[in-house]
């Protein structure tokens, strides 16, 4: 089972905290009126939920369903975080094929790193995906989910202005971080070569991202990323939909318009700043992509 949450929504957090339970305690049979959700920090714990029952270990996340009852089976020794909320753009739609499945993961970072980080509209589309239980198998991304966590009970702690907010925000980046390890996990179990091809193309996004304005060069991208350029460019572009350097003129146009309508710099040293070094060719690739010249655009 999977639940599907509009991730441009907070979840709204009651309770959040780290728990150490020890014998003879067992959890009481209850039907709760809010989402629960357990990460196994150490421990073992025995659970039931409706019909199946788990024997969730150190790494394991859970997330109980109020239309069903849980309880405990025996008592254990258990160290979890906990986390009661609700969301009010939350669904959950039960598994039918795992290859059907892991292929709509893999769709949804598709989508993902082919979305425009300038535009408001992926507020509106983007749904984050976690599954019913999943398990963390590598220790490092684990302990990651664990120091967010930790952030969101301090936050919750604080009774300082907009804490809840806040805590609904560290909350919501711990299910992002959920969300990431389970779909990378995903594809590699999948297709191990279309992981590999998938980490080398966000890589290579990250990389332009944060080095657009410098001069990048069919050999630099090689060079960095010890690949043929080809073979990473057709990659990319079954990824992302664009080539490498059709994304690195978008990124460079969407950089150029936030400069030239919150600065008063000149055409040319925003074409500089944006890696252009030759004016005439940077107002040719902002009119081939804008529709207009930057100086029209300044002016509309």
């Amino acid at each position: 089972m999977y639940y599907f949450l509009k991730s441009a929504i907070l979840p709204k957090i009651s309770l959040v905290n780290i728990a150490h339970i020890k014998p003879p305690y067992v959890h009481k049979k209850r039907r709760a009126d809010e989402y629960i959700m357990y990460v196994i920090k150490s421990g073992v714990m025995y659970l039931k939920e409706g019909d199946m029952t788990y024997e969730l270990k150190s790494g394991d996340v859970i997330t109980l369903d109020p239309d069903f009852y849980h309880e405990g089976l025996k008592a254990s020794e258990c160290e979890y975080y906990y986390i009661h909320f609700r969301h009010e753009a939350m669904s959950k739609e039960v598994e039918l094929d795992r290859k059907v499945s892991k292929k709509r993961l893999i769709q949804m970072r598709s989508d993902a790193l082919q979305s425009n980080s300038f535009s408001y509209e992926i507020y509106d589309e983007e749904k984050l995906v976690l599954p019913k239980y999943f398990h963390y198998s590598n220790q490092a991304s684990f302990i990651k989910l664990m120091y967010v966590l930790n952030e969101a009970i301090e936050e919750n702690k604080t009774h300082l202005e907009g804490y809840k907010v806040t805590c609904s925000c560290k909350v919501m980046e711990a299910m992002v971080t959920m969300e990431r390890y389970f779909v990378s996990t995903c594809m590699e179990n999948f297709d191990l070569s279309s992981a590999k091809a998938y980490t080398k193309v966000e890589a290579i996004l990250n990389y332009i991202n944060e080095d657009y304005p410098k001069s990048l060069s069919s050999q630099i991208l090689e060079e960095r990323f010890s690949c043929n350029f080809d073979s990473m460019n057709r990659n990319f572009k079954k990824i992302t939909g664009s080539t490498i350097f059709s994304y690195l003129n978008k990124v460079r146009m969407e950089h150029a318009k936030e400069l030239l309508s919150t600065t008063s710099l000149s055409v040319g040293e925003i074409g500089e700043r944006v890696g252009f070094l030759d004016i005439y060719y940077f107002s040719k690739v902002f009119k081939k992509h804008t529709g207009v010249a930057p100086t029209h655009y300044i002016k509309s």
